[in-house]
């Protein structure tokens, strides 16, 4: 990775002595993260990342909570996130590092090839390509940000801590500890009131895919019908709020009308001749 990632200055490993070594390097590597059970991002906080789509057209609000999202991840998934994605990035733009494919850009090859490492549901819907891909996008382009402690955070921890510390100190001729209020980080709410903003706030950014890929002119519609039948079968209430009758969903189809083929008008002209049998002759 740090060969990859440096290219092509590899100060600590031996420089590459055959054609194509990048590219066996990068196949390996590939390999490495796609035999992983369990994404980097973890199945657990799946519907916390993906709520996380909803904000990334305001683009400080969805650095602030990949941020604290990332925090919650376990070491040494965190660790390996940010070896990946900043792997991912530099291989990205690059220039000096040869192709690693004769078809594909590597931007979109990095997406392809570590997104579903990255991101992904425990029942591995086909849907979750898209939602992954978005994230991973996002998170290459802004991973410094992201994978950094938010500053307003640690300066409530180092008040927090300071605080600690101011109520343990003895005043003379005081019997107690001097007490200061403690400063308030969250409010709590109910068990109710959680599940109900986890199912709002997920559904927000799957109603803007929903959208996106109906509103998507690029694709075909085969593909287009293909990828609504995959979101209806996985996410069926945020499906029926865009289109609750199959007359909503047909105006994204609009029959074609069939042309009648033109009418022979050189047929016309000339009246129905019928057939006569001509005698023949022998000689």
């Amino acid at each position: 990775m740090k060969c990859l990632a440096n290219w092509p200055i590899c100060s600590d490993l031996k420089q590459p002595t055959y054609s194509g070594f990048e590219r066996d390097v990068f196949k390996t590597i590939v390999d490495y993260f796609g035999q992983m059970k369990e994404p980097l991002l973890t199945f657990h906080f799946f519907d916390v990342f993906v709520s996380v789509l909803g904000l990334l057209q305001k683009h400080s609000k969805a650095v602030e909570a990949l941020q604290i999202s990332c925090l919650l991840l376990p070491p040494e998934n965190r660790k390996r996130l940010q070896l990946l994605v900043r792997m991912m990035a530099r291989i990205s733009f690059n220039k000096d590092l040869p192709p690693l494919s004769e078809s594909v850009k590597t931007r979109t090859l990095m997406v392809q090839a570590f997104s579903r490492c990255i991101l992904c549901s425990k029942d591995e819907m086909d849907l979750d390509e898209l939602l992954a891909a978005k994230l991973v996008s996002f998170l290459m382009d802004n991973y410094q940000e992201i994978l950094s402690v938010p500053s307003t955070l640690k300066s409530s921890i180092e008040e927090h801590v300071a605080h600690l510390q101011r109520v343990q100190i003895k005043y003379a001729g005081a019997d107690t500890d001097a007490t200061f209020p403690p400063p308030s980080f969250c409010h709590q709410i109910s068990t109710d009131e959680f599940e109900y903003q986890r199912a709002t706030g997920s559904q927000e950014p799957l109603a803007a895919l929903l959208e996106e890929i109906a509103m998507n002119k690029e694709i075909s519609v085969k593909d287009k019908k293909k990828q609504l039948k995959q979101f209806q079968k996985s996410y069926p209430e945020v499906y029926r709020v865009r289109f609750p009758t199959p007359e909503t969903e047909a105006v994204l189809f609009p029959e074609k009308t069939k042309q009648k083929p033109p009418i022979l008008m050189w047929a016309l002209k000339k009246p129905f001749q019928p057939f006569h049998r001509t005698r023949s002759f022998r000689m």
